[in-house]
Order: structure tokens, then C-alpha cells, then sequence
């Protein structure tokens, strides 16, 4: 299953465990009340983390939800319907539930869907404090062969499991020992590619490809926004955008930053966009990375925070779709704001405290 890595810029107010490309506090965690027995086989949560589902805001895009959901259900209806779905030491009803209200979804029209869901599901909200960033997936200029300015790699998983756990620093001075994928013209968009797990390849013949996670190396991600703050060259709040103009400026200096970063990311090509960790395509602005050992991938939840960037209130359902290896607690999110400049935008400004919650069935 794929698994994406998102940075977090570092602010010295908490620990930081990654560097995403919005800014992100490390979240504090609490234990969640233990469920209470349920007549129906289902546990019930105590009334305080139960709450009415708001209606969304006026940019709600039915169109996109019932996409998404859609998405859902193609690997929801493949479970057993007996199975719980657990995340966290918590239970959130059966995939027999969910095919119910998959099955009953597909005759609705689409402006319908959103709110026959929230007719027949009930709220569990997760433990906070709760941080949203955001993250997209970006466009590259690459090549198949290495020539002129293409000269930096995005690499096939290797099957020797030496090759697989060097380190950045020591793949980067082997590179005849792997197996290239594509040349990426940019070294600083390659690394940063690494961080979003995924993206798009314009290539120099006129092609276009996607490309996606296939395996990591098993080395620990340390945020080079911290390495920058450690060697004085940056001071807080650190953005994607700083961190990017100081490895452009500074480019005797730039390995020696990216490589203290010891965690290197391997990636293989797919026919069409790769799929996010759930194994689905991921929605904009539906689709949300998670910590999967507090929330089970594939079910729908609600965020609520700002968009940092337009400072307007979001309140919308969306998909656990993906993970991040920066993504850690059960109430912290990234949303995935799609693709282009103005996804990017958000991404890069994305920072906000907020609430997650996720609906479960009553059906």
C-alpha cells in the first residue's frame, strides 16, 4: 500500500516529526472515553463526543463528495460485512454498514448523497487539539535518459534490501547501483516530491506520466526546516517556500541540508494518477491524509478549521483517502487540495488548529 511522506515546517513551540508544505505544529495527544456496550453489536460513544453534522459550507461541491464516496465504496464493499472497523482501540461500526449505505447511495442523485449520509451516520469526535495542513500534487519537467539539466533521479525500489536501506546520503553516491525511473530537471523539486509521495511528469519528448510511492528506505524523515533553524540560516515561521529559495540560493550547500535528512523515498510509474494510500484516486478537497492507527482509512469524516491561505471557515465531510508519515495523532489531518497553482497555493500556506470527526453508520 503506498504511503506518502508531507512536510512540516518547524517552529521550536512544539516537536517537530516531519517538515510539511504547510506550516504544522507537532499535536498534542489525549486518550479518547472507552466505548460503552451497544444493544446492536456496535459501540456506542458517550454523548460529548457525539455532535449534529453541520451543513456544509456554501463552496460544498456534491459533485466532488459523491466521487469520492464512490471511490470509497469500491474497496468498502470488498471487505467482509461482518468485519469491524477499528482504528486506535476504537470501533467504528461494520463494513456490512457501510455497503448499506453504498448500495442505497447509488440510486440517489448526486445533490442528494451528502445529506442522506448525514441522515444515517452520528459523529465520533477525535481527541485533540487537532492541526490541518495541506499538501498537492505537483508538476515536473523530467526525461527518460540523462542529459543537460536533467540530472537528478527519482529511483525504482530495488529488491536487494542493501540497496533498499542505504541512507539519502549514501544512495545519492551510488546512483549506478539503482535503477531510474525518470531525470527530474530540478534537484530541489525532486526532493520536495519525495515529501508529497507523488505527482506528475511532463518529460522533454512531449509525454506526460505519473509516478507514485513504492517504498521507503526505513530511515527515519528529519525535517531539513529544523537542520536550516539548527544551523542558523532560518528563523521561524519556516515555510516550503523558504526552505526552497535558501536551496536555490545556496546550491554548494544544498546537499549537506537535504542530506541530513537520512529517509529517501523510491517511486515507480502508473498508467494513470496514482492512487493514494487507500489505493484510490484522491479528490480534491474531499480527500484527506490521516494517522491510520487512530482513523481506519476509507470511511468519511468531517474537518473543521480555516483555510490558512483565505482565512475562510472549512467545514466539510471528506475521505480518509491517504496517510503521511508526517501525519501522527488521531485529530491531525492533510488536506489534499488537488493540482495546479492555485492547489499549490493552499498547500503551501495551509496551517490551522481544528476538529476531526468520524461518522459512522446507524443504519
Amino acid at each position: 500500500m503506498p504511503q506518502q511522506e508531507h512536510i512540516m515546517p518547524f517552529s521550536p513551540a512544539r516537536t517537530i516529526t516531519a517538515l510539511a508544505l504547510g506550516a504544522a505544529f507537532a499535536m498534542l495527544v489525549s486518550c479518547a472515553p472507552a466505548p460503552t456496550p451497544s444493544t446492536h453489536g456496535v459501540p456506542q460513544y458517550p454523548a460529548t463526543n457525539t455532535v449534529i453534522l453541520q451543513p456544509p459550507p456554501p463552496t460544498d461541491d456534491d459533485a466532488a463528495f459523491a466521487a469520492a464516496f464512490a471511490a470509497s465504496c469500491t474497496k468498502l464493499n470488498k471487505q467482509p460485512a461482518s468485519k469491524t472497523i477499528s482504528a486506535g482501540g476504537r470501533t467504528f461500526g461494520t463494513y456490512g454498514q457501510w455497503q448499506i449505505l453504498c448500495s442505497k447511495v447509488e440510486t440517489l442523485p448526486t445533490m442528494a448523497i451528502p445529506n442522506f449520509v448525514k441522515a444515517h451516520t452520528r459523529e465520533v469526535k477525535m481527541p485533540g487539539p487537532g492541526k490541518f495542513t495541506g499538501y498537492f500534487k505537483p508538476a515536473l519537467e523530467g526525461s527518460r535518459t540523462r542529459h543537460g539539466a536533467y540530472q537528478t533521479p527519482l529511483l525504482a525500489l530495488p529488491q536487494s534490501e542493501a540497496l533498499r536501506t542505504r541512507t539519502r546520503a549514501q544512495v545519492m553516491a551510488t546512483l549506478s547501483d539503482y535503477q531510474p525511473v525518470v531525470w527530474l530537471a530540478d534537484p530541489v523539486d525532486a526532493f520536495f516530491l519525495h515529501i508529497q509521495g507523488s505527482g506528475t511528469v511532463h518529460l522533454d519528448t512531449g509525454e506526460e506520466i505519473h509516478v507514485g510511492f513504492a517504498g521507503k528506505n526505513g530511515h527515519n524523515y528529519k525535517s531539513i526546516g529544523k537542520t536550516l533553524l539548527e544551523m542558523g540560516e532560518l528563523n521561524p515561521p519556516i515555510t516550503a517556500d523558504d526552505i526552497k529559495a535558501w536551496l536555490r540560493a545556496n546550491p554548494s550547500r544544498a546537499d549537506e541540508v537535504l542530506h541530513s535528512n537520512p529517509s529517501y523515498i523510491f517511486f515507480k510509474e502508473f498508467e494513470e494518477e496514482s492512487p493514494g494510500a487507500y489505493g484510490v484516486t484522491l479528490t480534491a478537497m474531499r480527500s484527506l491524509a490521516v494517522d491510520r492507527a487512530h482513523v481506519p482509512l476509507g470511511v468519511p469524516v468531517r474537518v473543521k478549521t480555516i483555510l490558512t491561505g483565505p482565512k475562510i471557515p472549512f467545514n466539510q465531510l471528506m475521505f480518509a483517502h491517504d496517510v503521511g508519515s508526517a501525519i501522527k495523532g488521531p485529530s491531525r489531518g492533510d488536506i489534499y487540495m488537488g493540482h495546479g497553482d492555485t492547489a499549490h497555493a493552499l498547500a503551501s500556506t495551509q496551517n490551522a488548529e481544528g476538529d476531526l470527526y468520524v461518522l459512522v453508520p446507524t443504519l
